[in-house]
């Protein structure tokens, strides 16, 4: 694959996430339908991915969006995920409590019927989480074949629809 066909998949997949992330903040879409005042036991609320690239260079972005009503917190997360070939997909994501405060995101690959080729590749996906806001200060460990890539940390704002998050990876021993 040449640069421009790099740069251009690049360009597609930041436009593709910064989409979903920018209607997740204007509570435009199925973000909206969480929001209503009445307290909702964590849940995945969405789940979606792309299809796998071949590509020359796998960056790990990611991006994250934080939403509330008082009652409830929405967590839109996006990332990029390595696979072995292009015949790899996502699978089937899990979101789980941990404890009071922590949730783990859980996002699988699996082979697919698709032929093996010889390249790096990376699929995207977005998940919308939702999680009571009176778990605060809250973090989300989000594993990738059941390797931790990243902790997501946040804080709801109580007081509006807003909140903050931050991410960091954590490197285990």
């Amino acid at each position: 694959m040449n640069g421009r066909h790099v740069a251009a998949v690049l360009a597609a997949v930041a436009l593709v996430a910064t989409a979903g992330v920018g209607s997740a903040l204007a509570g435009v879409g199925p973000a909206a339908s969480v929001f209503g005042g009445e307290e909702h036991p964590p849940a995945l609320l969405g789940f979606e991915s792309t299809g796998a690239h071949c590509t020359d260079d796998v960056t790990t972005n990611s991006s994250t969006a934080v939403a509330g009503d008082g009652a409830n917190t929405e967590i839109t997360h996006s990332q990029n995920i390595s696979l072995p070939d292009p015949s790899y997909a996502v699978g089937g994501p899990t979101f789980e409590r941990l404890n009071e405060t922590t949730y783990v995101l859980s996002v699988p690959t699996e082979a697919t019927d698709t032929e093996a080729r010889d390249c790096p590749a990376y699929a995207r996906y977005e998940a919308r989480m939702r999680i009571p806001a009176g778990d605060d200060p809250w973090q989300v460990i989000v594993e990738h074949d059941d390797e931790t890539a990243m902790t997501l940390f946040g804080d709801s704002d109580s007081s509006g629809a807003s909140g903050s998050a931050s991410g960091g990876a954590r490197v285990s021993e």
